[in-house]
């Protein structure tokens, strides 16, 4: 085992004597999986009769990453998976940092082209130079997770408001990238694949369709919906008003794609265009693209409002995920569980720390960005050897972006 493994599996274990992980609940009728060092799944099919004998196996083992399935089965060792015969399952849903476009990440990432060698900051998928796929070193910040963040407050309002489920909603920061929001209310275990997609499509508003939800044409006249209308509608409804109140005219033209001097004109209007929203109706827009107008501004107010969910994870019944306040193995922070009302002001490179500050360890280090843990600041970092506190030995380490000495 290499120095760097021996040194996060003493580390690790350290952990979880010190820690009792109390999740999954359930677990007797859980699959887990376990992963190594740079590989997040190398084993799977594994069980427990329950938490003592989960925790016994993670204070012995300490493996880097640990997950289990959101589904639960009268078998969940059993092999293929039809034979683990399936009870029920949660849902969760999974928001990630990486999947956001955000301006942080020229700052925070770098690319390598493998073939040729040319390299950059940002984000890239193909090399500046040569257009081979290019090789991308991610790093999470407070801003991108931030965003992601606001995805989750986003998607418990869609489930409160328009769904009605307020119960069994459980939120963990993932240890790396973004948030895991898992729903475990019992009306939500046997819903079967079908429903759980239509219910993603609901929330990603995949294949919406503006006139069933009250834009309606007849003519040159597009209807507007109704006060009384609910959900998406009224989230359409609500964004565009809101839009029309208070963009300028520049803004709104660059979105819709018309000419600022005619927007301009046609923002004139202001109240007659708010009055007649009040009335059930989209005051025309000169000229021949009324529709085109309008309708591209529902589409930007639509993609505003729209839930960005990892598919895969939602859907796929035999998906494995992250166990809560397990280490992630690529950081060597916690995914910590997060109750609903500290969501706000909750600080994954201070909250979810699992080490302390010392002793300190001698690293050599390959390249890493600036990075903050607790209240101190790193780097950047460019072939350096030096000194660090454990809690940031340690998260370099994870990331194969150090070497100890």
């Amino acid at each position: 085992m290499l120095k760097e493994q021996s040194f996060l599996y003493k580390n690790f274990s350290e952990y979880y004597k010190k820690n009792e992980i109390t999740e999954p609940p359930m677990p007797e009728r859980r699959e887990f999986g376990i992963g190594e060092y740079g590989k997040k799944i190398t084993q799977r099919h594994l069980s427990f009769s329950g938490s003592r004998e989960f925790n016994d196996f993670l204070q012995k083992t300490a493996p880097f990453y640990v997950s289990y399935s959101a589904a639960f089965y009268e078998k969940p060792a059993a092999r293929p998976m039809s034979a683990k015969q399936l009870l029920g399952a949660d849902i969760v849903y999974e928001f990630d940092a990486d999947d956001i476009k955000t301006e942080c990440k020229k700052d925070h990432d770098s690319w390598v082209c493998p073939k040729c060698g040319s390299s950059g900051k940002g984000s890239v998928a193909a090399c500046t130079e040569c257009g081979s796929p290019a090789k991308i070193e991610q790093w999470f910040c407070n801003s991108c997770l931030g965003e992601a963040k606001k995805q989750v407050f986003k998607l418990t309002e869609f489930l409160e408001n328009d769904l009605g489920f307020s119960d069994g909603i459980k939120i963990n920061f993932s240890g790396s990238a973004g948030y895991h929001i898992h729903l475990r209310s019992k009306k939500i275990h046997s819903l079967k694949q079908s429903a759980r997609i239509e219910l993603l499509d609901y929330l990603t508003a995949t294949k919406i369709d503006f006139h069933s939800l009250g834009f309606a044409e007849e003519g040159r006249l597009l209807h507007f919906p109704k006060k009384e209308n609910f959900a998406w509608a009224k989230r359409l409804a609500s964004g565009l008003k809101k839009m029309i109140e208070e963009s300028d005219s520049e803004k709104i033209a660059a979105i819709a794609g018309m000419q600022h001097s005619r927007v301009k004109a046609f923002l004139q209007n202001k109240k007659t265009i708010l009055g007649h929203m009040d009335k059930g109706i989209l005051f025309a827009y000169p000229g021949k693209k009324n529709r085109e107008f309008w309708f591209s501004l529902l589409e930007h107010v639509l993609s505003t409002q729209k839930l960005d969910i990892d598919r895969q994870t939602s859907i796929d019944l035999n998906k494995i995920i992250r166990v809560p306040d397990t280490i992630h193995g690529s950081t060597g922070l916690v995914a910590k569980t997060i109750p609903m009302d500290c969501l706000q002001g909750f600080k994954p490179f201070a909250d979810a720390l699992a080490f302390e500050k010392t002793p300190s360890i001698k690293v050599l280090i390959n390249s890493a960005p600036k990075f903050s843990l607790g209240s101190e600041s790193f780097g950047p970092f460019e072939n350096t050897q030096t000194e660090l506190p454990l809690h940031a030995a340690i998260y370099l380490v994870a990331k194969q972006a150090a070497r100890l000495v």
